[in-house]
């Protein structure tokens, strides 16, 4: 009776604990399901569970059933939460503010062209009062942080104040010299940088960028030297990339871009390239380029900002396409040069995105298309002229197809359609409007229309099953045009004779495969056939060769006819169903 004693409480304890178990696990379902609802009123603290471990005092009564543990209950849906209203008081805010502070700055500037005009105030007394109004502006903002937007708009109208004034200065009154106001505009970009780290504002490091990429030009005389300017502009962008690295702005990051390369190109068309002086410029290029390639995938890696992921994805495909055309003008190159040029970079970004198993995979396939459109810029420089040019252009083609598929990435999917929509659409027009090379069937251009369509047909290989008739319904018609394109010379019959043969054959192989999409385009081709043949060759051909046209597919269609049922094969699926449903059923043995 002890050991039947011990066992039951040990049963008790089980159960005890087990209950306690289920009450934790639906507390914790409840908290994880309603985590982005409001807080749940306190609930009374429920008492601790014994652990299996420790020992639990049970009460002696043998007789007495321990209480049923009760499932845990599931918990109440939970209500959609709705989408914040658009705080339409904010955008008026909003818009109040930029017409405040660009009326404010208009009014500056009328200020001292109204009180130059006049002559009422001497020269330096209007710069003290610009440079105190940009440091009341800046101050005021600094004092109202807790008003965001009204604080912002107030210190950048300040920074902005602090360039108008330095420009007047030194451009309109003349009362300032460069190595004064040179460094002035500095510290406003450094100033803005500064507010934009203490402050958390990307708007104050944009306002810095243009600012200190504004400078050179604001206090430009009418002559400078490019490799200054190249180096300034490189130290303002290198800037931007430490606030990026840092804070990850993507309105910087674009900013400092575009009009870092806008000042470069500018620096590089003023550029005379004699002596070792080129090298330096190189130099800056290259870096330039090596900083804008290394910047936004290094801080995105792991991906630690996904929503700026595809703004730095469009500026890697623009960055190296940048950096060799201005290199070109600063070498002086060759068409063929910077054709040669374009395509061993591509090659060498597509090798390396393909090889280079470190570079971030988010990032892989932006780099392999940048690579194939450095192939397709170098391919168009170097062989604009040439017909044979489309036929790297389709390997290309197919390429991205491959591409899309091996990284299984659907933007370059896309870009990959859209390259052979171009494609088709320029076939169609060389068979509609050039004439055909000569000799027929013997020449570079039908050469290359045999690679385009060979990739073209390659690239199905990597498609989905919706999307691959697509592409052979576009070909089968490419195909049509390239026959008429090409047997031209030898009449219309020609191209009639080889459609006919073409729709025939689709049509045994649709009945023989039981493609009912085969079967329908060989009978739209043999539609197309016979209204050609009764449209332009009855009209156009020699009275010999409209009689064995005639005779020889009326000859064709009557063998179809006889042979039409032999040669469809059901599918073997149909065939055992038919099988099944007419087998001669057994009678039953009786017993």
């Amino acid at each position: 009776m002890a050991n039947i004693d011990d066992l039951r409480q040990r049963l008790e304890v089980l159960e005890a604990t087990v209950a306690g178990l289920a009450r934790s696990l639906r507390i914790l379902q409840e908290a994880v399901l309603r985590e982005d609802l409001a807080p749940e009123p306190e609930q009374p603290p429920i008492s601790p569970t014994p652990a299996s471990d420790q020992p639990t005092t049970v009460p002696d009564r043998p007789s007495q059933q321990p209480a049923p543990v009760s499932a845990p209950e599931t918990p109440p849906p939970l209500r959609p939460v709705s989408a914040p209203k658009t705080d339409w008081l904010q955008n008026w805010e909003l818009w109040l503010n930029r017409l405040g502070i660009g009326l404010l700055l208009l009014g500056i500037a009328f200020l001292f062209k109204y009180a130059i005009d006049l002559g009422w105030l001497t020269d330096g007394v209007l710069v003290a009062i610009g440079l105190l109004m940009a440091t009341g502006l800046i101050a005021l903002g600094w004092r109202l942080q807790q008003r965001a937007i009204f604080s912002q708009f107030l210190q950048g109208g300040g920074l902005a104040t602090y360039y108008i004034t330095g420009f007047a200065a030194y451009q309109l009154l003349e009362i300032v010299s460069m190595a004064i106001a040179f460094p002035l505009m500095v510290a406003v970009t450094l100033a803005a940088f500064f507010l934009a780290l203490r402050q958390n504002r990307a708007i104050f490091s944009v306002i810095g960028t243009l600012g200190g990429l504004a400078t050179p030009f604001l206090l430009y005389e009418g002559s400078g030297s490019p490799l200054a300017l190249a180096a300034y502009t490189f130290v303002i962008v290198a800037g931007s990339w430490g606030i990026y690295a840092y804070k990850g702005w993507r309105s910087l990051l674009w900013s400092s871009f575009w009009l870092g390369w806008l000042v470069l190109s500018i620096a590089v068309n003023a550029f005379n390239a004699t002596g070792l002086a080129p090298w330096f410029l190189q130099a800056i290029l290259g870096l330039t380029w090596l900083g804008f390639t290394v910047l936004p995938p290094w801080y995105q890696w792991g991906d630690r900002d996904r929503a700026s992921l595809p703004h730095g994805q469009a500026l890697a495909l623009f960055n190296p396409l940048i950096t060799l055309s201005l290199s070109a003008v600063v070498w002086n190159w060759s068409a063929t040069t910077v054709g040669a040029i374009f395509i061993a970079f591509g090659a060498l970004y597509l090798v390396t995105s393909l090889l280079w198993r470190r570079i971030p995979p988010s990032w892989r396939w932006v780099y392999s298309l940048t690579g194939l459109l450095l192939i397709l810029a170098g391919i168009i420089y170097r062989y604009h002229s040439n017909p044979l040019i489309l036929a790297p252009l389709a390997i290309e083609g197919l390429i991205l197809h491959y591409l899309a598929q091996y990284y299984r990435s659907a933007a370059l999917q896309t870009i990959a359609h859209v390259w052979w929509g171009i494609l088709t659409v320029v076939m169609a027009a060389r068979f509609l409007i050039l004439a055909a090379g000569t000799p027929p069937l013997l020449n570079r251009e039908f050469i290359t229309d045999l690679i385009v369509m060979a990739a073209g047909l390659g690239s199905t290989r990597f498609l989905a099953a919706t999307t691959r008739p697509v592409y052979w319904v576009f070909g089968y018609a490419l195909t049509l045009g390239w026959i008429q394109h090409e047997l031209a010379s030898f009449g219309t019959g020609a191209a009639t004779l080889l459609w006919g043969l073409f729709g025939v054959g689709l049509l045994v192989y649709g009945l023989r495969r039981d493609v009912s999409g085969v079967r329908i385009v060989a009978l739209i081709t043999l539609v197309i056939t016979i209204i050609r043949l009764f449209i332009i060759d009855l009209i156009n051909l020699a009275p010999a060769w409209r009689v064995l046209l005639f005779m020889g597919f009326g000859l064709i269609f009557l063998v179809l006819s006889y042979f039409f049922r032999a040669l469809w094969r059901h599918p073997p699926a149909e065939s055992s169903r038919i099988s099944e449903n007419t087998a001669p059923v057994e009678p039953e043995k009786e017993s």
